[in-house]
């Protein structure tokens, strides 16, 4: 047995230096994985070894005829995603369901393009893959999770602790990103597309399943563009078969109808015959799922990697416990007998920044097994209205503006189950918020609030509120870059919508700071505009990261501005004075720098000095002054100053009381003063300071 173990590993180190060889794309990581795996823990080949006697014997002492009947093996997909980018679709997860199986029963569209000479031993594997109906605590499921973590980039064993049912109930599944093997050889920017788990007595769930990327997973959403077989090869390791090129000519697969192949096979060489000393000597099977050829290639099992599947699925040590009929009840893909589970409750919906009067289209994401009873709750936090909505999948209305909850309660004859989402939708007044005499906003407010909603992109990091830097009051708005990966976009942050009052120009002016972790960081902030509530965004800008912010290096710590470290950035929209109304988005991209902070942002603009009333209500003296002049009105109002070219510098609240004006520039200046009457009334002076 000792010598045994030692050409087992041999084949598998073999395999593992074989596939790495010019390799940017890496079809299968699975020999890779378990030879680093061996490394570090010898006994594991011991056990792969019993697996495999236990193979042979089972198929040494049982017939044909005992195999020949369908299984079905419960399945869960754990999607694992780092933002929403990741987090694919249900539709995606039943279509890669579908093409296993469809390649499993070989009753895919390409099986007719199996060659002639191979017909023979062409198999229907009969065994066919069932997304689980109950979890493991007996609450319902459509056979899908969804676990927000960055994990999902540069994946391995590490997210099957993340969240991991039962092994020997279900065969778990989790799809991710990107897959990285811990002290590969592998150059940057290489792809494994997936790795599985040859099967062995008492496998720990964390050490046992698939896992795959999702841009390989399936033929619709992120995976389009090709039917992938990346989950039917990585399911043939599960089921305990070998690559066709094991150990080149001299090892093989352990399947005599598997001709041997001296190395792996990419795209689809029919003429390919790379080992020669059999008899009779045929070419690479380039066909078999086992290979390395391209998806539409591969497009069978054979008779004999039929039989090492139904050995592994027929002895309980194995996989056996996963297709016998008291598994089917407890999770709930016995389609004879009724699902008796507890159902869960989610929903997503369409928008959640909108203007009053828009729509919003809510859909369930629920497990319920029996049809349930639905029940949703909209509450808008600032005055306690309330909407109750029993029907599921409601397209809802809201007309006043406000911070919304939503809150989902199912029930069915099992149980009860409720999902609220908090501050879930932002709605804003249709038209814009008036802002006198101009816009302009400090972060001292907590997000949401009636200037400010953000869009999360799914990672959990949002922009938040902190007090540990401004530029002007007490807070100002950051985004934790610092632990958000390197090419992770789209968090926002989002003013308005602001109306406009026919101003003869526009700009924005806004403080941010910024600083990188590495020289070659290329984090980016973009700024939008939009004047239809969102619907439509324009970019305005794009600051690159050496406009960001300062220069310096924080690789390992959190950077938080000084006084000294803000800039700014002015933007002109003279091309949107003719719009009623406007909204500013931020968004950060990350490069791999550290954190972005945001304040003291401004959308100022400048008066027709013509439509003035000229009357000696305001009084300016000295004039001509020197730095320091003295503003008196005759009543309450408000008091803009503004500069030669019309533009508003300052802004003042009058109760009559003398207002001291310093620190002005040299230069003209004019006195807008509007009184509680709405009426405008205009002075002028002369800094020669």
């Amino acid at each position: 047995m000792k010598i045994k173990c030692i050409i087992l590993a041999i084949l598998f180190l073999n395999s593992y230096q074989t596939s790495l060889i010019a390799q940017n794309i890496l079809q299968c990581a699975t020999d890779e994985i378990l030879a680093n795996k061996v490394a570090r823990n010898p006994e594991l080949m011991q056990k792969l070894m019993d697996s495999e006697s236990l193979t042979q014997d089972f198929i040494f002492n049982t017939s044909g005829a005992n195999t020949e009947q369908l299984q079905k093996i419960p399945v869960v997909v754990h999607i694992i995603y780092s933002n929403q980018n990741d987090n694919i679709s249900d539709a995606q997860v039943f279509d890669a369901i579908q093409i296993l199986n469809e390649d499993s029963r070989r009753t895919n569209s390409d099986a007719s393009n199996l060659r002639s000479i191979f017909s023979s031993v062409a198999a229907d594997m009969e065994v066919e893959f069932v997304l689980a109906k109950k979890d493991p605590d007996g609450y319902c499921t459509n056979g899908i999770t969804r676990t927000q973590s960055n994990l999902s980039l540069n994946a391995n064993d590490n997210v099957k602790s993340l969240i991991n049912w039962d092994n020997k109930k279900y065969m778990n599944i989790w799809v991710v990103r990107s897959i990285n093997i811990p002290g590969s050889s592998l150059g940057p920017g290489s792809i494994i597309r997936g790795y599985s788990a040859f099967p062995y007595n008492n496998i720990p769930a964390t050490d046992d399943g698939i896992v795959i990327r999702h841009a390989n997973f399936g033929s619709i959403g992120t995976s389009q563009g090709s039917r992938f077989r990346t989950l039917t090869h990585e399911v043939g390791h599960f089921l305990n078969l070998k690559h066709t090129f094991q150990n080149g000519c001299s090892g093989g697969d352990n399947c005599p109808d598997t001709p041997p192949v001296s190395n792996a096979n990419t795209g689809c060489n029919i003429n390919q015959n790379s080992c020669t000393f059999e008899n009779p000597d045929l070419p690479d099977m380039v066909e078999n799922y086992m290979d390395y050829t391209d998806d539409n290639c591969r497009n069978t099992f054979t008779l004999n990697q039929k039989q090492r599947a139904k050995a592994v699925l027929n002895i309980s040590f194995l996989r056996g416990n996963l297709t016998n009929a008291s598994n089917h009840i407890i999770t709930g893909i016995n389609p004879s007998v009724s699902i008796n589970c507890i159902p869960v409750a989610d929903f997503a919906v369409s928008k959640h920044l909108i203007c009053s009067g828009e729509q919003i289209q809510i859909t369930e994401n629920c497990s319920y097994g029996i049809t349930p009873s639905f029940h949703y709750t909209i509450s808008d936090q600032n005055n306690s209205n309330q909407q109750h909505i029993v029907n599921g999948s409601p397209l809802i209305t809201l007309n006043n503006p406000g911070v919304y909850d939503v809150k989902l309660e199912i029930q069915n004859s099992y149980g009860q189950s409720i999902k609220q989402y908090s501050k879930l939708i932002t709605v804003r007044p249709n038209g814009g918020i008036s802002y006198s005499p101009f816009f302009s906003a400090t972060m001292e407010n907590p997000i949401p609030n009636e200037i400010w909603a953000r869009m999360d992109n799914g990672d959990n990091i949002k922009w938040e509120r902190t007090p540990q830097a401004s530029k002007q009051g007490l807070y100002s708005y950051y985004l934790e870059n610092f632990n958000i990966p390197a090419g992770v976009d789209g968090d926002a942050l989002i003013a308005g919508p602001i109306k406009l009052n026919n101003p003869n120009t526009l700009q924005l002016k806004f403080n941010h700071a910024f600083a990188r972790k590495q020289s070659n960081n290329s984090d980016k902030l973009k700024i939008y505009t939009s004047t239809d509530c969102g619907k439509n965004w324009i970019l305005r800008k794009v600051l690159p990261t050496f406009q960001l912010g300062i220069s310096n290096l924080y690789p390992n710590s959190i950077y938080v501005p000084s006084s000294n470290d803000w800039m700014e950035t002015t933007i002109s929209l003279n091309n949107l004075i003719s719009e009623n109304s406007l909204m500013i988005k931020f968004e950060m991209f990350s490069g791999g720098g550290n954190n972005v902070y945001i304040d003291n942002l401004n959308l100022s603009y400048s008066i027709n000095k013509s439509e003035l009333l000229p009357k000696r209500v305001v009084q300016i003296y000295p004039s001509p002054s020197n730095n320091n002049a003295i503003i008196k009105t005759k009543s309450p109002g408000k008091i803009l100053i503004l500069n030669a070219i019309g533009e508003i510098i300052y802004s003042y609240d009058s109760k009559t009381e003398p207002i001291i004006i310093d620190e002005l520039s040299n230069g003209l200046h004019y006195v807008i003063f509007t009184d509680n009457n709405g009426r405008k009334h205009r002075a002028k002076w002369v800094n020669t300071n």
